[in-house]
């Protein structure tokens, strides 16, 4: 018997069995084909791969008596980064609110309606196309 002629028998009786045996078994043998038709695409895979790869074969076979080849490396000087500056504190946000300076909730307000407005102009930038009525032909 060929090989293709038994796996499709096993296929078929799988099958067969997915339609009568309890759904715990038809889930079982599920997974082992799943996990057979897995193990078979890697193989597979790997084959394709060594065959597309033959020079890398021959890269890990060493010659006795070749001498090994070695390069030499020549010292560049690392660069140096520059040095961090600290930052200086900024003094006017650590002074106390005054009446003329808005508080933080303003802020945000502020912040809020300059977004909106933003957001605002770029929708008119994009208004939708009006149609045209048809063209008369005469």
């Amino acid at each position: 018997m060929d090989y293709k002629d038994e796996m499709r028998r096993l296929i078929d009786v799988v099958k067969q069995m997915g339609l009568d045996a309890p759904l715990e078994q038809t889930l079982e043998d599920l997974k082992v084909m799943t996990s057979a038709t897995k193990e078979l695409s890697d193989r597979i895979e790997m084959r394709v791969r060594k065959s597309l790869q033959p020079a890398d074969k021959d890269k890990g076979k060493v010659v006795k008596g070749a001498k090994r080849q070695t390069r030499k490396r020549t010292k560049q000087p690392i660069a140096s980064l520059p040095t961090p500056k600290p930052k200086q504190p900024n003094q006017s946000n650590n002074a106390l609110p005054t009446s003329t300076q808005p508080t933080s909730s303003a802020i945000s307000q502020l912040d809020y309606n300059k977004a909106a407005d933003n957001f605002r102009a770029q929708q008119k930038n994009l208004a939708p196309i009006r149609p045209q009525p048809p063209l008369q032909t005469s």
